[in-house]
């Protein structure tokens, strides 16, 4: 039986997948995040007080890093998803909210199908964010690259990796685990991907060169409930850079879901 892991405000179920990033008692609505390729569960744990105190807001935690290290990756996007909406059963009686960044957004669309498939409709509102809809996603193959260019690529739209590369040993621990992140992303193909049940919004940045506005926008056509697009100054981390102009807009949205 796997051990419960301590973090931040405790474990939930356990404590392998799903983190809560802070205390809160008997929450109104909870907010699950995905976090994009070679983020951790970490990437979440301001957001907490950027929104109502009764949304409980928990991250997910992918194998292969910090108390996960030396896990072996995820063989696929969709297996990804599968477990995750498993460890997701004990909130699916409650009013939830799912989002995911970039390939968390993936995630976190193939995490309510998968919980839809079981349940049918049990996530009020899907979000994703910086990604284009998966019938547009464009092939890549940055993964297949040698390890400095491939670096570089990573570097080129995450300025907290930049920052990593003045430490060698560190960059060469944490490139597998990325790598193998962008491989379950890059191969993911969705040719005729089916709508969810769930409201959903589609977020990302003015300056993103991975997507427009008018790519987010294809995102309603997966969704047989209500659709809206929300567009930040920025690049691709735009929730980066401003985290507290998409939070906010998030706090306004949950009140109305």
């Amino acid at each position: 039986m796997t051990q419960a892991r301590a973090y931040s405000g405790g474990t939930v179920g356990d404590g392998l997948w799903i983190r809560p990033c802070h205390q809160t008692d008997a929450p109104r609505r909870r907010l699950v995040c995905l976090p994009h390729a070679g983020g951790t569960a970490r990437e979440y744990i301001s957001w907490p007080a950027l929104l109502p105190p009764d949304v409980g807001v928990y991250a997910v935690q992918y194998p292969g890093r910090q108390d996960r290290f030396g896990e072996p990756a995820a063989a696929g996007i969709e297996s990804l998803a599968h477990e995750i909406a498993s460890a997701l059963e004990p909130f699916t009686g409650d009013p939830l909210t799912v989002f995911g960044h970039s390939m968390g957004a993936y995630v976190a669309y193939e995490v309510v199908l998968e919980l839809e498939r079981r349940h049918g409709r049990v996530v009020d509102l899907l979000v994703v964010s910086g990604v284009a809809a998966p019938q547009d996603k464009r092939p890549s193959e940055v993964h297949l690259l040698p390890d400095e260019a491939f670096a570089a690529e990573v570097a080129r739209d995450n300025e907290a990796f930049a920052r990593l590369l003045t430490a060698p040993d560190l960059v060469e621990v944490l490139l597998p685990m990325i790598r193998d992140d962008y491989r379950i992303f890059e191969v993911y193909r969705r040719s005729r991907p089916p709508a969810v049940l769930a409201s959903l919004l589609a977020t990302g940045g003015t300056e993103d060169p991975g997507v427009d506005p008018a790519g987010l926008t294809r995102w309603g056509q997966l969704t047989s409930a209500g659709f809206d697009v929300l567009s930040f100054p920025g690049g691709h981390f735009y929730l980066v850079e401003d985290e507290s102009a998409l939070v906010g807009r998030l706090a306004e949205r949950l009140l109305s879901v």
